[in-house]
């Protein structure tokens, strides 16, 4: 079994919530794409949005045993924080959350040093 994961900007994430910020773009992107191609009136955009829920990592979120790095760019607009959060804040499992107020979608500065330090405790 895997003891320990250390994701960093977890995306797929609060697919409603993205769409709602208006930030599909980047690893969101597809959602726009779809919505143009599949559903441009979006009349079925609530049943699509469920179907999604069957992918997205916050209703997976439970299942994680592992104990959790999690690595948060607060000014994160490619993934935005509070759509991490919804998976993070479903956790069940001892999890503990780096939080860099003023980075976004970049390098985190030392947070692959506390990754390996965190992933050689075991």
């Amino acid at each position: 079994r895997i003891r320990k994961a250390a994701p960093v900007y977890p995306f797929l994430s609060d697919y409603r919530r993205v769409w709602e910020m208006d930030l599909c773009k980047d690893a969101y992107a597809e959602l726009k794409t779809f919505f143009r191609h599949a559903d441009p009136q979006h009349i079925r955009e609530d049943k699509i949005f469920t179907k999604l829920g069957y992918i997205d990592i916050q209703h997976l979120a439970s299942r994680v045993g592992a104990d959790v790095l999690v690595g948060v760019g607060l000014a994160d607009t490619v993934c935005p924080p509070s759509t991490q959060f919804a998976a993070i804040n479903k956790m069940k499992t001892t999890v503990r959350t780096e939080i860099y107020p003023d980075f976004g979608h970049e390098n985190l500065p030392g947070m692959h040093d506390k990754i390996i330090r965190f992933l050689s405790a075991l």
